[in-house]
């Protein structure tokens, strides 16, 4: 973008997108500038202190450079609904906001992701920069919302949040998961015990205390697994867990099921 119009990423973003849509609390400003400083919510750590050092300065400016808030992401949504009604603008063409929205592999559009049913599609992404994490979606018919934290972690409460705004206004969506918890034999609690390789960085640890099964990602707290069968297991509403056996009954694997995706992790010996 800055090759081709010649302008600095910040202010051409600025004058094509941002002001246009009247985001007027919003800046692709890395580092942040002095005068909005009074402006931001402190960055905080999962354990509700405030991050050493204030905001983070991120150089990749597209992807986490974006500071704003939440009624400013709305009239980008908003403006993706018009725009796909064919509810003319000057920043998004009809065309482009159908691309967007098309999904791809792994059911991603250009930059969204893309869920739901024919005739009530839904876009939405998240957002994570150290000491942030935030949420917004988006349906085609011109529901949406967009729920913002200031900590580490602040998905789960902004997940929280969206399942109940889902709730009160009768989504097809984001609802909460009604789960069956069914007893499981101890014995096989026990054979999960072990670590799981998601990928190269990330491990999830099962353990077994006091006859409950439990789960840790790195770097995350240790959860309560709930049984829904004696392979399949819980520990937060929008994550499962099936585990994989060889054809001599021993654990060699576990499947992480998230957004109707599904990732095999084998088991570290």
């Amino acid at each position: 973008m800055q090759d081709a119009s010649g302008k600095a990423f910040p202010l051409y973003l600025k004058k094509t997108v941002l002001q246009p849509l009247g985001m007027t609390h919003s800046a692709y400003e890395q580092p942040l500038p002095a005068s909005m400083h009074e402006q931001i919510a402190v960055p905080l750590n999962r354990d509700g202190t405030p991050l050493a050092g204030g905001p983070y300065t991120y150089p990749e400016l597209a992807a986490a450079g974006l500071w704003t808030t939440a009624p400013d992401l709305a009239k980008f949504l908003i403006t993706m609904q018009r725009s796909l009604a064919h509810d003319g603008n000057s920043v998004l063409n009809a065309e482009m906001a159908r691309q967007m929205v098309t999904p791809g592999q792994g059911d991603w559009g250009l930059g969204l992701s893309i869920g739901g049913t024919e005739g009530h599609r839904y876009f939405w992404h998240g957002g994570s920069n150290e000491g942030y994490e935030c949420l917004m979606t988006a349906y085609e018919n011109g529901d949406g919302a967009v729920v913002m934290t200031n900590a580490s972690g602040g998905l789960r409460l902004a997940n929280e949040v969206m399942r109940g705004i889902a709730t009160e206004y009768g989504w097809a969506d984001w609802r909460p998961r009604v789960v069956k918890v069914v007893g499981v034999d101890p014995k096989i609690l026990a054979k999960y015990v072990g670590t799981y390789a998601v990928d190269p960085n990330f491990n999830l640890v099962m353990t077994f205390e006091d006859g409950k099964l439990y789960c840790q990602g790195t770097g995350q707290k240790k959860f309560e697994m709930w049984s829904e069968s004696e392979t399949r297991f819980t520990f937060v509403v929008d994550v499962d867990v099936a585990f994989v056996t060889d054809a001599k009954g021993s654990v060699v694997g576990l499947d992480v099921i998230q957004d109707g995706r599904t990732r095999r992790a084998p088991k570290k010996e």
